[in-house]
This record gives structure tokens, C-alpha cells and sequence, in this order.
């Protein structure tokens, strides 16, 4: 039997770590590589600038609104194997961390090594260099992070925000969104409301909105948890309530506390997540969600300041591509392999020595398992009942009337017009098999 790698699956950083393309500075997109769109704003890179991406000739591309300036580049190239292979070529094999021979610093990178680290160790296989899709971007954690940019300004969280101080200052420097820009009022700082963050009675609808909603047993965790005590900010969100969130959620809850066209773009890009994370992928749909994503970016760029886009807000763009190459996210996430990892972590008892905990506790779970199933008499995981099994409950003699769930609360009595009793007379007559002989 043989084994073949296919991919990695892994977050950002531990892709920039297996890859060994740097997931930081100004090439940070290993896709768009030297020609990453980004742009130095105050204390970070902003990965702003996706009209790149538009025809040549759309009218976007000479607006003035997005960065007070017109867009003239090409859309980044399509870098082949045979283009990664010559730029791993030109990569030097350095001693990593400190070292003597550098001064004891870390050697700086050639501007022709653009952002490589290092050649990774999976180019030993002779297959790998051949292979489009190496490193899957994981869904789950992209839209995560983008969950959190939305909500958090949205929400004006001034843990979470991406309108802060520095932000609008940015807008200052581009010369654009004049009424955004910080002014002084006498000794203070006053620093204006922006349409795309809720009011402070709309951010208290939104909460209540999220607190109050129900989900079927099994569908999300109890989302009313993570709101905060004076309705204002949602805390403690996981991958999953985020996923749940994005595509459930969001664009129903802001529908009316924003302009529509803020509302409406953050709906389209909900959509997409959805279209993204469904059981079946169409190859014409994701190339058709590929040019609706340039657009959404686009449309973001007018709303939000260059701040809010950083590389996970720009890695969006690049879902598409990777759903046609590889197939459906749900064998591409890490759901399962974040899932499996919370398991192991629950087996530790002894912090001092996690790996033994680990090891011990997974070969007692084993053991116990294979024991459980001669177990007749026992409760076990074989044998016992599902959390919801509600059964078939008859009610009546006939098997029309037949109940497929267990009934809940009080029961009420409804009293049926000559029209609707007719059509209730007529559906037994025609559905029953127990009254056939009657009817010959």
C-alpha cells in the first residue's frame, strides 16, 4: 500500500509555515504573489486596491472615491509551476534565527527572493512541483475573521473595530470621505458617526435580535450567551457560531439598521459564503461568484476605510478558484481536524505531561469501545437511544392520522368550516388503505 500527499490543510500562519511563502508584509497572498494589491496605511499593511481585478476599461477604475486616485495596473498574473519553481530557485539556503555569520540578527531577504523563506521540504516529492492546489486556504477560519472585521465594526467594539482613530486618519491622508475625518472641538478629538457602524439603539436591536433567535437541536450552540450584558457587543464567538452567523444571520439582523447599499453588499457577501459552503459546487457557479467577489471588494472598498482590509479580507478572492480546483470546502476545512483536537486535549489530566495524558487516555477510550459492544445489558454508545428519538406515536386506528413526532404542550381543539371539512373528509377517504374495501 502507498500513501500520497494531495494537500495541506491548515490556518494561515501554519500555511505560511509549510509553504514557506511569508504571510506577512506587502506580498502577502501566495496567489497574487509579487502583485498582492496592498498599501501602507498607519501601523499595518492594508491589502487594499481589488479595482486591479476589473476590466481595463470599467468606469470604477477612474473613480476617485476609493483612494483619491485612478487605477491603471493589469489584474495580477497567473503564476505557473514552472514560475514558482525558477522563483525557488533564486532562494537562498539560510541558517534560521540568529546567527553570527549575519551580525546575530536574521538574514534579510533579497528583493529577489520576494517573499519566500525557505524551499519547502514537500518539493523532495517528485509529484509535488506539478500539483496547482499544494496549500488549501481554510473556509473556516477566513470567514471567521471576516466575520469578526464585520461584526466588530458594525458594532463600533473598540476591541474589534477597524474604525478607529488611525483609520479615519488614513481617510485624511487620501484626501477622501471628508465628513469621516477627525476635528477638534475645542480640547477634544471628535471623531464623527459612520454610516456603516449601528446606531447605539440599532446596536441594541441587533443583540436582542441575535439573543432572541432559536435554532433547531443540534444546528448551533446557544447564541444568546455570547451577547453582553447591556445588548451593545457580541463575546466569545467560535468558528462555528461565526459560520452559523455569516450565513444565517447577518443578513437579516442589519437589513433595516443600515443604508441598503451597505446592507446590500454585506448580503452578497454572505451569499457567497453560503454558495461556497454547500454540499455540491458548480464549476460555472463558482467562476460566475469569482466575478461577483471583485465587485463585492470593490463595493467594500467605498464603504470601509483601508484598514479594514487586511490579507484575510482579501483571501476571499481567491475561494473560488481553489472550490474549482479541489472540489467542496466541507473535505477542505478544519472543522474536523479542530473537532478531533478538542477530543485529544479533553484526554489530558496531567498538564505537567500532555502527550502521556493523551496517549493513555486514547488507548482507554479504545478499549472501553471495544468492550462496550458485548455489553447487552448496558447503556453504551451502541445501544443508546438518539437524543431526539421521537418514534411513531398513534393516535388514531387509521394510518393517515398517524403521528411522526412527539407531541409537545397543551393540546387545542379547532373547529372546521363545511369547506374545510369537506377537504378533510375528501384527503381520508383517498389516503387511507384501511377504508379501500369500503370504497369497491
Amino acid at each position: 500500500m502507498r500513501a500520497v500527499l494531495l494537500w495541506t490543510v491548515n490556518d494561515f500562519p501554519a500555511r505560511s509555515s509549510l509553504s514557506g511563502w511569508s504571510g506577512q508584509g506587502y506580498r502577502a497572498c501566495p496567489t497574487c504573489n509579487e502583485d498582492t494589491p496592498s498599501m501602507r496605511v498607519i501601523g499595518k499593511t492594508a491589502y487594499f486596491g481589488h479595482r486591479r481585478f476589473l476590466p481595463t476599461n470599467h468606469h470604477w477604475r477612474s473613480n476617485l472615491q476609493f483612494d483619491g486616485r485612478t487605477e491603471r495596473k493589469r489584474p495580477p498574473r497567473i503564476f505557473s509551476t514552472t514560475d514558482i519553481l525558477e522563483q525557488l530557485r533564486r532562494v537562498k539556503t539560510g541558517i534560521p534565527g540568529k546567527h553570527p555569520n549575519y551580525g546575530g540578527v536574521k538574514r534579510k531577504r533579497g528583493d529577489n527572493e520576494l517573499n519566500w523563506r525557505k524551499k519547502s521540504i514537500f518539493y523532495e516529492l517528485p509529484y509535488w512541483a506539478t500539483i496547482e492546489l499544494k496549500h488549501n486556504l481554510d473556509v473556516m477560519h477566513i470567514e471567521k475573521n471576516v466575520c469578526d472585521s464585520l461584526l466588530g465594526t458594525l458594532l463600533a467594539d473598540p476591541h474589534k473595530s477597524k474604525d478607529t482613530d488611525n483609520a479615519r486618519r488614513d481617510l485624511a491622508k487620501l484626501g477622501i470621505r471628508h465628513e469621516l475625518h477627525l476635528f477638534e472641538d475645542g480640547n477634544n478629538l471628535m471623531k464623527p458617526a459612520a454610516d456603516y457602524t449601528f446606531s447605539e439603539a440599532n446596536r441594541r436591536k441587533f443583540c436582542r435580535f441575535i439573543r432572541s433567535v432559536k435554532f433547531p437541536d443540534g444546528f448551533a450552540s446557544n447564541l444568546s450567551k455570547n451577547v453582553a450584558q447591556n445588548d451593545r457587543h457580541l463575546l466569545g464567538l467560535k468558528s462555528h457560531d461565526c459560520h452559523v452567523i455569516m450565513q444565517r444571520l447577518l443578513p437579516v439582523g442589519c437589513r433595516s439598521l443600515v443604508n441598503k447599499n451597505i446592507w446590500s453588499t454585506i448580503v452578497e457577501l454572505c451569499t457567497f459564503f453560503k454558495q461556497l459552503c454547500a454540499s455540491t459546487v458548480n464549476v460555472s457557479d463558482m467562476v460566475e461568484a469569482q466575478n461577483q467577489l471583485v465587485l463585492i471588494l470593490c463595493k467594500l472598498e467605498r464603504i470601509f476605510p483601508p484598514a479594514f482590509f487586511d490579507i484575510m479580507i482579501h483571501l476571499v478572492l481567491h475561494l473560488p478558484e481553489e472550490a474549482i480546483l479541489g472540489g467542496p470546502v466541507h473535505m477542505r476545512w478544519m472543522y474536523p481536524f479542530e473537532r478531533y483536537l478538542k477530543r485529544l486535549k479533553d484526554y489530558v489530566r496531567n498538564a505537567a505531561k500532555p502527550e502521556g495524558s493523551i496517549a493513555e487516555g486514547y488507548v482507554v477510550d479504545e478499549v472501553l469501545t471495544f468492550c462496550s459492544r458485548y455489553f447487552d445489558d448496558v447503556e453504551t454508545r451502541f445501544n443508546r437511544p438518539d437524543r431526539n428519538d421521537d418514534g411513531i406515536h398513534p393516535t388514531r386506528q387509521l394510518s393517515v392520522f398517524e403521528s411522526q413526532c412527539k407531541p409537545l404542550g397543551k393540546q387545542s381543539y379547532l373547529e372546521l368550516d363545511n369547506n374545510d371539512r369537506d377537504k378533510a373528509e375528501f384527503y381520508i377517504l383517498n389516503n387511507s388503505p384501511e377504508l379501500e374495501p369500503y370504497l369497491k
